[in-house]
């Protein structure tokens, strides 16, 4: 997993451009929406399973779901909320 609090990333720059971004094929914007989401993704994970190791899990797993369906995203909705969405229903699941 990435350390999230390694690297800083663009804070000027929108979630909503950054997926644009990424959905045209910029890996670099990915890379950002990556590293600004990942802690969030391990705590929304962490408060759910209690659990360190499988907080990491999920946080992976998500983050692939993130990738192989980013180009869903029609941005209808806050890029959070959409994360949040996947990360529950994850985990649910």
């Amino acid at each position: 997993m990435i350390k999230p609090f390694a690297k800083e990333y663009d804070a000027d720059t929108t979630d909503a451009a950054l997926v644009e971004s990424a959905q045209k094929g910029d890996r670099g914007a990915l890379e950002k929406l990556i590293v600004r989401h990942q802690a969030w993704i391990y705590n929304i994970a962490m408060r759910m399973v209690l659990n360190p190791q499988i907080a990491e899990d999920v946080t992976q797993e998500v983050l692939i779901k993130v990738l192989t369906k980013l180009s869903t995203f029609q941005g209808r909705s806050n890029f959070r909320t959409w994360l949040y969405r996947i990360a529950a229903n994850h985990v649910i699941n």
